[in-house]
């Protein structure tokens, strides 16, 4: 890595670590109201489960929704900001120095791992203290964190996709953000439960494969399609990365051809 690569990265890294810093009181507050509303979910879940499949239905649930919860975050806390980065003009401040401004963006992986450890933490204490119930204990490690980084790559990809498109047009990340909303449905769903032949159309939407692979490893489901849904995983997930790519490249290009005052106004 050259020198000046190496400290453009620092700069960055720097640059969220002290915003985190600065707003910690609000990312408390963040963590805190996630936890809350995800401990809601829980209970919802769990208000007609028999005692038995207690355990079961409780580690399945949390998990679910610790991946929608980092589903959300990364798309609201990379897509979402993009707007508020462009509002106080550090677009056209990075563009001189001809620095990119979603290689900033990367930096948001500080504030959104943050987040979403801090709450996963929370919420295992919570749950935990509710059922006697330990959340944390995993059967095969290796599937949950090739499940959980596949996801983060899928909702990374979606953050930078509604980033670029926030350079491009004035439609707000939010309102691009209401798709996250439909998909904790799909990934309570047990693919056990569907028919043979939907099954792997199942799979090719985004964030059930990888939901799917952590079911299976804490145990909440029967191993079934693991290869299928690691395959299908991938290709979702380098489908989704090569798409946000292309749409920064656009988003940039579209910038040098226009200018900055072409920024949302397409």
């Amino acid at each position: 890595m050259k020198p000046v690569a190496l400290v453009r990265m620092k700069a960055v890294l720097y640059l969220h670590t002290i915003r985190l810093w600065r707003y910690k009181w609000s990312f408390l507050n963040m963590i805190l109201s996630e936890a809350a509303w995800v401990f809601l979910f829980v209970l919802g879940s769990l208000l007609f489960v028999p005692k038995e499949q207690l355990t079961t239905v409780v580690k399945g649930a949390f998990w679910v929704i610790v991946a929608w919860s980092m589903i959300s975050n990364f798309s609201s806390l990379v897509g979402g900001w993009m707007r508020f980065f462009i509002s106080i003009g550090m677009v056209e401040e990075h563009l001189l120095r001809g620095f990119s401004p979603f290689k900033t963006l990367l930096g948001r992986l500080v504030t959104g791992s943050t987040v979403i450890i801090s709450s996963l933490l929370f919420m295992a204490v919570l749950v935990k203290g509710a059922f006697n119930v330990d959340l944390l204990t995993v059967d095969q490690i290796a599937l949950l964190i090739i499940g959980m980084a596949l996801l983060a790559i899928e909702s990374l990809s979606y953050g930078f996709t509604v980033a670029a498109i926030s350079m491009r047009t004035s439609v707000p990340g939010n309102l691009l953000e209401i798709l996250n909303l439909g998909v904790i449905g799909l990934m309570m769903i047990p693919i056990h439960s569907l028919p043979e032949r939907t099954r792997l159309i199942y799979l090719c939407i985004p964030y059930t494969a990888p939901s799917h692979l952590v079911k299976i490893a804490i145990s909440s489901v029967p191993p079934e399609l693991v290869r299928e849904a690691l395959i299908l995983s991938t290709m979702v997930c380098v489908t989704m990365l090569i798409f946000a790519i292309l749409a920064m490249k656009l988003a940039n290009l579209w910038i040098k051809k226009n200018g900055v005052k072409a920024i949302g106004f397409w």
